[in-house]
């Protein structure tokens, strides 16, 4: 297949290929909406579950507006929660999460703080964060990346649509399993843009119906891409 990696070695400076290119059309990306506390951020980051980034937030201010320290959401009832974040959607489900969390955040550590993490390895404070009820692997990548600087790649599906059309993971790949064979092979300090600059690409370009595939900046380097414009592949 034209542009497919046929080792580690290759695929990593397709992604340095591909982090460049995205760079120059889109930016170095700034801010993003999970630059914030961690525990705050484990809230912010189940709610941003199978919802938009406009309803997450909103979901998310209603919640603070309600509840405006942790010691008042996690004393708060269940029905209180879903009510103040069902915007968001998924409320029963997402409030019983966030619930669990500083329920057990409070048990073992005698607080409300994941500071610890910091401490650990990229894997164990993965396998943590993941051991939370409905905390995946995308949702403790989120934590990891943006408040612990750790270079873990999360994945979503605007990431995973335009990694698998541009041959870089195969088609049966799940969130978790893109993110997790991404990860080790992004170049350092290229994890955080990377992530926002493919997700920009996902939105705005490589869409999930009808894609602007003669106007992405990385067509040379996209097997869906040149098999629909009848292109041929060339360099960044």
């Amino acid at each position: 297949m034209a542009g497919a990696p046929r080792g580690d070695g290759e695929l990593s400076a397709r992604l340095r290929g591909i982090a460049r290119a995205l760079d120059r059309r889109f930016g170095r990306p700034g801010s993003c909406g999970h630059e914030i506390a961690p525990v705050p951020n484990l809230v912010l980051t189940i709610l941003s579950q199978n919802t938009t980034d406009a309803n997450r937030d909103r979901a998310f201010a209603d919640l603070l507006a309600r509840f405006p320290t942790l010691p008042r959401l996690a004393a708060a009832g269940a029905a209180e929660v879903e009510e103040a974040i069902r915007t968001g959607g998924l409320a029963k489900a997402k409030a019983a999460s966030i619930l669990s969390a500083l329920r057990r955040l409070k048990e073992e550590r005698g607080d409300y703080t994941l500071d610890f993490l910091r401490s650990m390895t990229l894997a164990d404070a993965r396998s943590y964060l993941t051991s939370f009820h409905g905390v995946g692997v995308k949702t403790a990548n989120i934590l990891l990346l943006f408040c612990f600087g750790f270079p873990a790649f999360p994945v979503d599906t605007h990431i995973l649509r335009v990694t698998k059309r541009l041959g870089l993971v195969p088609p049966p790949a799940t969130l978790a399993k893109a993110a997790l064979s991404l990860e080790p092979r992004i170049p350092p300090g290229e994890h955080m843009p990377l992530h926002l600059n493919l997700i920009r690409l996902g939105r705005e370009v490589c869409r999930p119906r009808n894609p602007l595939c003669p106007s992405c900046p990385l067509l040379s380097l996209c097997p869906e891409g040149l098999r629909r414009t009848g292109g041929k592949a060339g360099p960044l």
